[in-house]
């Protein structure tokens, strides 16, 4: 019998979603993602079938996805929307998100949902050809500067400035950057002030490939956003800049103790929740200085060099 999973809308959220398809991925499933979420698991072994579903008017993408789900007697719904769908479907088992009173880490939230005891780690699936095709023969920064609300992004100046010095100190590294196709001119004025033989743009490229770059990546560094997340996916250590958003919450997930991983916040956490608007161009991300996260580049550049043997 087969597993069906229907996962969140955004990158973030989806990603916090894969250690879940992980405990069942020996197991026959169909995926319900969005156009946004489903390249992650082009190479995930056992997927019989992705449903993407896009929104559209009076919620038909849900009668649409009814009308495809209905004739199946399910293994497991595993529904981490939390729809009404899920109770109208067959299945022998159904795991249906409902917000928990206490809010620890979003991975054990999940992990809670599915009754498990052991946190369910995010990660993601390559074929040994994407990560051969994408292995990297430099040591590479991999740096996302752009985050999806200009209230979570860090200026891109301070990035300039960061990464000038860092291309200086490093001039046998490359940087390679990542961002959402519409992101590209920010990704640009980056490009444009630093050296083109250290620099790697990968707009544009399939999100598998990007994390498997990223994977391949000796650090990254990036602002409060779905790539950030990706990176703590493929285990690359992770240097996050947070702002306004609660990074016991969203911060980058490690099992491991220390964490592989360091969080540096622009402020202090907002007692109430900031409001998110499109029109609101207010960067909360200004306190963080370059020579902060300068220190923590460098010590986690030299931290993670390859060992000699």
């Amino acid at each position: 019998m087969t597993n069906l999973f229907i996962l969140p809308t955004r990158l973030g959220d989806a990603i916090f979603t894969t250690g879940v398809i992980d405990k069942y991925k020996d197991e026959p499933c169909i995926i319900v993602a969005t156009p946004l979420t489903a390249p992650l698991f082009a190479d995930l072994p056992n997927l019989n079938k992705l449903i993407i579903m896009g929104k559209k008017p009076w919620k038909a993408h849900w009668i649409n996805l009814w009308k495809e789900t209905r004739g199946t007697s399910w293994n497991r719904i595993i529904d981490l929307r939390g729809s009404a769908l899920s109770y109208l479907l067959k299945a022998q088992e159904r795991y249906i998100w409902k917000q928990p009173l206490q809010r620890p880490h979003k991975v054990l939230q999940i992990s809670q949902c599915m009754g498990s005891q052991e946190p369910l780690s995010p990660t993601l699936w390559f074929s040994e050809e994407r990560l051969a095709r994408t292995k990297l023969n430099r040591p590479t920064l991999a740096v996302a500067p752009v985050a999806g609300w200009i209230g979570k992004q860090w200026p891109i100046d301070n990035f300039i400035t960061l990464l000038s010095e860092f291309c200086k100190n490093n001039p046998e590294a490359q940087i390679a950057f990542f961002a959402a196709p519409n992101e590209r001119e920010q990704v640009e004025s980056l490009l444009k002030a630093l050296p083109k033989d250290q620099c790697l743009n990968t707009i544009g490229g399939h999100l598998l490939d990007s994390a498997s770059l990223i994977k391949s990546s000796r650090l990254f560094i990036g602002n409060d956003s779905g790539l950030l997340h990706l990176s703590v996916a493929v285990e690359t250590p992770t240097i996050a800049l947070f702002g306004p958003s609660n990074d016991k919450i969203y911060g980058p997930w490690s099992a491991k103790t220390p964490s592989p991983h360091r969080v540096l916040r622009a402020m202090p956490l907002p007692k109430k929740k900031i409001i998110q608007t499109p029109e609101d161009t207010t960067c909360y991300m200004t306190g963080l200085s370059v020579a902060e996260v300068q220190k923590s580049l460098n010590e986690m550049w030299e931290q993670n060099k390859p060992q000699l043997c």
